[in-house]
C-alpha cells in the first residue's frame, strides 16, 4: 500500500493526528483502487513498490506524488465518518472539556483544502508521465487505457486543448473529457474531411515534404480548434456541472475535482454557454473545409469526402448552412 500506517500519513498531512491507522485504513484502501489503480493501473501501482522505494528516479517521484495524493484524499472520504460514533441508540458527536466538534464551516474547509491537494498531487502524477524517459515505467504507462485513449486524439494533451480553451489546467478534467472528444472527433470533424484526408491530418508530422507537413500542420490545427470547441460544447453539462432537484449546480472554479456546489446555475446560462461553443465550433470547421478545398490540389484525400466540391460542381452545389446555425450542417 501506499499508505501503510499513521506515521507515513502524518508525513503529508500538516496537521496533528490522533487516530489509529486501522480508522482510516478502508479509506486509504477505497481511494488506492478507485482513483489510483484506475488512473495508473495495477501494473504500475505494483512497479512503484520495486523500483520507486529509493534513489533518485521517475519512480521514485511517482510514488511520492501518489502517496501525497492517498493521504489526502483518504482522509477527505474519512472526515465523514471521523466525527460521529454510531450505537444502537443513534448517531453521536463527542465533545469534552478538552476538546469539542469543529463548526460545520472548518470541516468543509479542511474537507476543501484535502481535495485540492489530493487533487493536485494527482495533476502533478499526470504531468509526470507526459515526461518520462525511456524505461520500464514509460513502456507500462504508454501500456495504459488513460495513455492510449489519449494518444487515439487528434488532441493528445491537456497543452494542446488549452490552446483553443482554458480548462484550468486539470488534466483530470481533460482525460475526463476524452470520451466525447473521441465521439465529435468521430462523428463530426472525420465525416467532415472524410476518412482518408482525416488519417493525414492525425498522421501530419510523418509527412516528410516540409512543405506538404505545414500545409498539414495547418489543417491539424484548424481541425484541432473546431475538435475543443464542440468537445467543450457538448461535453459541457457531463463535466462542469452537477444535476439537482434544485437544478443545474456550477462546481467552484468549474472543476471537476472540487467537492463542492457554489453557485446555482440558471438554465439560460448553461443553454447559452453550450450554444456559444457549439457556435464557434460551426465557424472553426467551416474555416477548416474551406481551407481544406482551397488546398484541394496538395490534398487528393480531400477530394474524395462529401464536402469537397468540384470545379464542375461549383455553380450546382448547394451552399453549406451559415456557422451560426452550428454544426447542423453536417
Amino acid at each position: 500500500m501506499l499508505i501503510n500506517n499513521i506515521n507515513e500519513l502524518k508525513q503529508y498531512l500538516p496537521v496533528s493526528l490522533q487516530l489509529d491507522f486501522s480508522d482510516i485504513h478502508p479509506k486509504v484502501i477505497m481511494v488506492e483502487r478507485d482513483i489510483i489503480k484506475k488512473k495508473f493501473s495495477k501494473e504500475i501501482y505494483a512497479h512503484l513498490f520495486n523500483e520507486g522505494q529509493t534513489g533518485n528516479s521517475p519512480e521514485a517521484d511517482l510514488l511520492q506524488l501518489l502517496s501525497e495524493a492517498t493521504a489526502h484524499l483518504a482522509l477527505l472520504e474519512y472526515i465523514s465518518f471521523g466525527q460521529v460514533n454510531l450505537d444502537s441508540s443513534g448517531i453521536h458527536i463527542h465533545s469534552t472539556d478538552n476538546s469539542k466538534t469543529a463548526f460545520e464551516w472548518q470541516v468543509a474547509e479542511l474537507k476543501d483544502s484535502l481535495s485540492k491537494q489530493g487533487w493536485s498531487a494527482i495533476e502533478s502524477a499526470l504531468e509526470l508521465m507526459e515526461t518520462l524517459p525511456t524505461g520500464d515505467l514509460k513502456t507500462l504507462w504508454e501500456a495504459t487505457n488513460t495513455y492510449q485513449a489519449a494518444q487515439s486524439s487528434l488532441i493528445s494533451t491537456l497543452r494542446q486543448f488549452q490552446r483553443f480553451v482554458h480548462l484550468g489546467d486539470s488534466r483530470v478534467l481533460f482525460h475526463k473529457l476524452l470520451p466525447m472528444l473521441h465521439y465529435q472527433q468521430e462523428e463530426v470533424i472525420s465525416e467532415a474531411v472524410g476518412p482518408d484526408f482525416w488519417q493525414k491530418i492525425l498522421r501530419y508530422y510523418s509527412e516528410e515534404d516540409s512543405a506538404q507537413k505545414a500545409r498539414l500542420n495547418t489543417a491539424h490545427i484548424k481541425a484541432s480548434r473546431a475538435l475543443a470547441f464542440a468537445t467543450v460544447g457538448e461535453g459541457f453539462m457531463d463535466t462542469m456541472l452537477i444535476l439537482s432537484d434544485n437544478g443545474p449546480l456550477i462546481l467552484d472554479g468549474l472543476q471537476s475535482r472540487i467537492t463542492t456546489s457554489k453557485a446555482t446555475a440558471p438554465q439560460e446560462l448553461v443553454q447559452q454557454i453550450a450554444a456559444s461553443y457549439a457556435k464557434k465550433a460551426g465557424g472553426a470547421l467551416t474555416e477548416l473545409l474551406e481551407y481544406c478545398q482551397e488546398q484541394a490540389a496538395h490534398f487528393p484525400e480531400y477530394t474524395l469526402s462529401d464536402n469537397y466540391i468540384s470545379d464542375e460542381n461549383q455553380e450546382t452545389h448547394i451552399a453549406r448552412n451559415d456557422p451560426d446555425a452550428g454544426l447542423v450542417f453536417l
